[in-house]
């Protein structure tokens, strides 16, 4: 099925698997692409706690068809650029390249998001790369800051842990651990393929259909399903968390919970937060606290909704 959506130009396919698809035509000769998959932090189980991250790294670390030095090399050597990231909601593999390497990139993600193989020689090695990203993380407070609050105001929900986890934690997992989350969330439909570039959407379809070859419907239904979210009634009482820090600057935040990604009402208070303390200078708090008062280096409200 191919829906032409006519107010946005979107076009959207369902492949046979279960694949949804979007894309975005333009006349860039740049086709920026990827796989959006519902497999972020919020997903994972007890004792799991990073290991959606963990399994983003070791993505590419090699697949049933590639070594991770053709991984790497694969678009890099035609002038392309490959990447991922990962965050509470979901996980993105993504890839920007020349319009004439489009067959070469929808191969490549394809690829490493549903065939890897979370090789343990690799993982040995690059599990010291992600403690580094924790401790360099540790050392940043402005960003540290959120995840604490966070932490503490979805205290006992899935939501309530960092991203990338502790080092202990990610020392102790193995590539069993890895390719269990793999199987549970990287499927088909549990993923959306995004595109934006001057290419044919039909060519782009053929492309995705040749790609998911083995990846049937029937093979999706006979893998897990991905675990309900919990539901969670939070009645927190209003607390201070004092977190000492041997830092000239102090990181103060204050919040509490908003409207989910569902709510209507969000839209207004996406307004509400821009006038308050969005991106211009001339917010309300930049201007008080900075501006007229000289109190503070940086000052900002900011809108999360999940």
């Amino acid at each position: 099925m191919i829906q032409d959506k006519n107010t946005l130009r979107y076009q959207t396919s369902v492949l046979p698997c279960g694949l949804r698809t979007v894309f975005l035509p333009s006349d860039s000769s740049v086709i920026y692409l990827g796989y959006q998959i519902a497999a972020g932090s919020r997903y994972e189980k007890p004792g799991e706690d990073g290991l959606a991250h963990f399994c983003e790294h070791m993505t590419f670390k090699g697949t049933e068809h590639r070594s991770a030095w053709n991984i790497l090399n694969c678009l890099e050597s035609v002038g392309g650029d490959l990447n991922a990231y990962t965050n509470k909601e979901g996980t993105v593999y993504y890839a920007a390249i020349l319009k004439e390497h489009i067959a070469r990139a929808v191969d490549l993600l394809s690829d490493i998001v549903f065939h890897s193989t979370y090789p343990q020689a690799e993982l040995d090695k690059e599990v010291e790369v992600i403690c580094d990203e924790i401790e360099s993380y540790n050392d940043t407070p402005s960003e540290l800051i959120y995840d604490e609050f966070e932490n503490h105001l979805f205290q006992g929900h899935p939501l309530g842990h960092s991203i990338l986890g502790t080092a202990e934690g990610v020392r102790s997992f193995t590539q069993a651990d890895a390719q269990r989350f793999a199987h549970r969330h990287y499927r088909p439909d549990n993923a959306i393929f995004f595109a934006y570039g001057d290419i044919s959407f039909s060519r782009l379809v053929r492309l995705l259909e040749k790609a998911q070859v083995g990846l049937s419907a029937a093979s999706a239904i006979q893998r897990p399903q991905s675990a309900e979210l919990p539901h969670h009634d939070f009645l927190q009482e209003p607390h201070t968390v004092i977190i000492p820090k041997h830092t000239h600057q102090a990181h103060v935040m204050i919040g509490s919970r908003g409207y989910n990604a569902y709510d209507d009402k969000r839209t207004a208070l996406y307004l509400l937060n821009n006038i308050l303390g969005g991106p211009g200078m001339n917010s309300r708090l930049n201007v008080s606290l900075r501006e007229r008062r000289g109190l503070v280096y940086n000052v900002e409200s900011n809108l999360t909704s999940y």
